[in-house]
């Protein structure tokens, strides 16, 4: 599916303004931030509104004001019934906070009526906002709020300093903390909770690798902590991230390129707020499953395209290894692949032998220029982008920093 993600235009306030209506009826300031959006030029003074379009039609709505240079308030976010039972309003949102990202913001907080969090808290979880406590009035003419905050780390940590890192975490989020053992036992300081409420202790401990957070008992997975803290990046000592190598056909149904001549024109920084940008909704490449080693939810991708270059990285959103016939009727988005070039990339030999490696990825960014194959061999004189395959950390970075990316990813 393409949409166009765009800013607010004067035509578009009836559209907005049906999809922030139910905002609008509780925060007045909901309707005084948008008539600002669409006459700001700037934007680092007053609302910004950007939507994405389909078919002339505006699906998803975000309003927001930046009130210091590193910090930004969501006025208001939305989306058509239909866009959001299909995901797309968590799509347009992760956008946004792509842009926030290069901006080097480092929060982005939220107050959302409680008569609408049913509508739009889901999206906002599942792009990093964590619930921080409720605004409430005991009037029956007023209803709470509830409070929810993004916050953004421009850092990498180490595997193994995971545990660390979540002590520290928890912490600042209002927790007490007692050492126990190889781990250690949280919960919500007595201060901060609320009246009649008692809070149990959890305990998290490390088991091999892997973070156990309980009760319940669970494995709290890396790319949850790069979700809520985006841009963050946790890395494994030995992890290698994944370069997908595509046909530029395919490559420009799927992904924006960086900007590379005067025919691509709706190809551009994002810096530039005004101007229009293609999106593409279904986040789906396949490729051969030897490239199966060392998957997970959160590995970096790097995307090469045939006599373009490395043009972009993203993180692996989730995988699916099987038949190509299977494929199909799993995965709704992988019809607009072409069958017999989606066979050609099934394994021939081996336990995988007819399988084909789908991956679902987001946070894809185009990089500001791309990176061709002869400087990516400066860096790297062995390397060969025939195939989808596996390459070192440090030649990973070293194209980002190529691509003008890597000091924000």
């Amino acid at each position: 599916m393409k949409m166009i993600l765009r800013q607010a235009l004067k035509r578009d306030l009836p559209a907005v303004r049906k999809i922030f209506n139910s905002w609008a009826d509780l925060d007045p300031t909901v309707a005084e931030a948008l008539e600002t959006s669409v006459e700001s030029k700037s934007q680092d003074t007053g609302g910004r509104c950007r939507v994405l379009e389909s078919d002339k039609t505006v699906s998803c709505a975000v309003l927001w004001v930046r009130e210091t240079p590193e910090e930004v308030r969501l006025v208001a976010f939305g989306s058509s019934v239909p866009a959001s039972y299909a995901g797309i309003d968590s799509r347009s949102l992760r956008e946004q906070i792509l842009d926030w990202a290069d901006m080097g913001v480092s929060r982005v907080r939220v107050t959302v009526p409680e008569a609408i969090c049913s509508e739009v808290v889901g999206a906002l979880r599942a792009c990093g906002f964590m619930f921080e406590g409720m605004t409430s009035s005991f009037s029956l003419e007023k209803t709470p709020s509830a409070r929810l905050c993004k916050h953004f780390l421009y850092d990498t940590v180490p595997q193994a300093e995971v545990l660390n890192f979540l002590r520290e975490m928890l912490i600042s989020l209002g927790c007490e903390v007692r050492n126990e053992g190889e781990g250690f036992g949280f919960r919500i300081r007595s201060e901060f909770r609320l009246p009649f409420i008692f809070s149990p202790w959890h305990r998290a401990s490390r088991s091999g690798s892997d973070i156990i957070v309980h009760p319940p008992a669970r494995v709290l997975e890396f790319h949850e902590l790069e979700t809520l803290f985006f841009p963050l990046s946790i890395r494994a000592r030995n992890e290698m991230p994944l370069l997908v190598h595509l046909d530029k056909r395919i490559a420009g149904q799927m992904i924006d390129l960086p900007y590379m001549d005067a025919l691509q024109g709706s190809l551009f920084g994002r810096a530039e707020l005004s101007q229009h940008r293609d999106v593409k909704i279904n986040d789906l490449t396949y490729t051969n499953p030897p490239s199966l080693r060392g998957m997970r939810k959160g590995l970096p991708l790097l995307f090469y395209v045939n006599k373009i270059g490395a043009v972009g990285a993203a993180r692996v959103e989730n995988w699916y290894l099987d038949e190509p016939k299977n494929l199909y009727n799993q995965l709704d988005d992988m019809s607009r692949f072409d069958p017999e070039d989606v066979k050609e990339h099934a394994a021939g030999s081996g336990p995988r032998a007819g399988k084909v490696l789908a991956i679902r990825f987001q946070w894809y960014r185009p990089f500001s220029r791309p990176v061709a194959l002869e400087e990516i061999r400066s860096l790297d004189d062995s390397f060969n982008p025939q195939r989808t395959r596996l390459v070192s950390s440090k030649l990973y970075q070293a194209i980002l920093t190529a691509g003008n990316r890597a000091d924000k990813f």
